[in-house]
């Protein structure tokens, strides 16, 4: 079923009852249990960080130049033949790992 139809389903059914105050206060009360028991879920799910994992440190200048050295050997191997660049694709499929 997809989402607008369960929209659709909830709201008519709601509308059975919006004249009721009991019955609406019940179910103001279920949905935030409800909303509170997905929030928890969401938290419990989410992924912590290991303790062993290295604290970031910023590159040094030494590290930042040795890199950008790099970056232009492969830049002049590229246009001269050389060394076959990394397509778009691998590149994302890089930084999502």
């Amino acid at each position: 079923m997809s989402t607008t139809s369960l929209n659709a389903e909830l709201f008519r059914e709601l509308s059975y009852i919006a004249d009721n105050e009991n019955s609406m206060r019940k179910l103001l009360k279920y949905v935030k249990k409800l909303v509170s028991q997905q929030q928890e879920e969401e938290r419990q799910a989410t992924p912590v960080v290991a303790e062993d994992t290295e604290e970031y440190r910023p590159l040094t200048k030494a590290e930042l130049i040795a890199d950008l050295n790099e970056m232009c050997e492969e830049v002049k191997l590229i246009r001269a033949g050389k060394l076959k660049g990394q397509t778009w694709e691998d590149f994302k499929h890089e930084l999502h790992r």
